[in-house]
Order: structure tokens, then C-alpha cells, then sequence
């Protein structure tokens, strides 16, 4: 795997994931954040992990057992704005989708309220010091959090 094919594969997981907002909601303007690609064997983990660590520098250590963050040295330019953080996550029998974008939107709770109740695509997941949105999206699964791994990665 070289760095066009991995780009390749971060631009369609952005596009897949406004497509996901797009068809689920009304007009909601989001923001990308940070793109979590799924690998789907440790041959395509090892690959994409050799390309991300000439990329950029491995940042959250507090989530390796689930893959490695990497803040890129030059932002790769998408559909949903400048793209900064990625994760190349180990191969996961659960998680058969390409990847998971993170978008930051302009009002969480304005979205939660409208949103959430109005239709089964949508599943509230709380974590310890956030919580986030999920949508489900062909090939993708979206996540909208209250503070994105940016702004939490800020506080560290």
C-alpha cells in the first residue's frame, strides 16, 4: 500500500459519511475531525500502519489496544474540510465497515434534540468524559460527538 491508495481510502470514507449525515438529516453543516479506518486483516493493518507512520507522529496512546492515532504532518484536503487525525484500527470481526468519521457540528444538543428520537439510525453512546452520535452509513459508521478527539486531545 502506498500514501495515494491510503488517502484513497480516507476520502472515501469522508464522502461515504456526509452521505450518511446528508441522507439522515436536514441540511446539517458538519465539519470533519478525524477518520478511523477499519483494516480488514492484519496483512492491510500492517500496510496502512507502515504508511501513517511516515505520515505524521502517533498521538492517544490511551486507545492503542485498539489501533494507533496519527496527527498528520500536512492535513489531507476533503470533502468535509483539512483532515489532521487518523486511526488505523486492527482488524475487528464486529466491525465489518470501512471506516468511522468523526464531524463536529455547530449545536450537539440542538442536533441530539431534533435527531436522536426521530429515527432508529441514530444510537446515543456515552462514554466516560463525552458522548457521541452514531449513524449508520453504507460502508461507514458516523459519529458525532459533544467534544471532538481534538478538543479532548487539547485538554492532555
Amino acid at each position: 500500500m502506498n500514501k495515494q491508495t491510503l488517502e484513497k481510502i480516507l476520502i472515501y470514507i469522508v464522502e461515504q459519511g456526509l452521505k450518511a449525515i446528508k441522507d439522515n438529516t436536514e441540511g446539517v453543516d458538519a465539519v470533519l475531525d478525524y477518520v478511523a479506518i477499519f483494516s480488514k486483516n492484519e496483512n492491510e493493518y500492517k500496510e496502512m500502519l507502515s504508511v501513517a507512520e511516515t505520515l505524521g507522529e502517533e498521538v492517544d496512546k490511551g486507545t492503542i489496544k485498539t489501533g494507533h492515532t496519527f496527527l498528520l504532518k500536512t492535513p489531507l484536503e476533503t470533502p468535509a474540510g483539512q483532515l489532521k487525525l487518523i486511526k488505523v484500527r486492527i482488524p475487528d470481526p464486529v466491525r465489518p465497515q470501512r471506516g468511522a468519521p468523526d464531524f463536529k457540528i455547530q449545536n450537539y444538543q440542538e442536533f441530539k434534540d431534533k435527531y436522536l428520537q426521530s429515527s432508529g439510525n441514530f444510537t446515543l453512546m456515552p462514554r466516560k468524559e463525552y458522548e457521541m452520535i452514531e449513524i449508520k452509513g453504507v460502508d461507514v459508521l458516523v459519529y458525532i460527538p459533544n467534544k471532538t478527539l481534538g478538543e479532548r486531545m487539547k485538554k492532555h
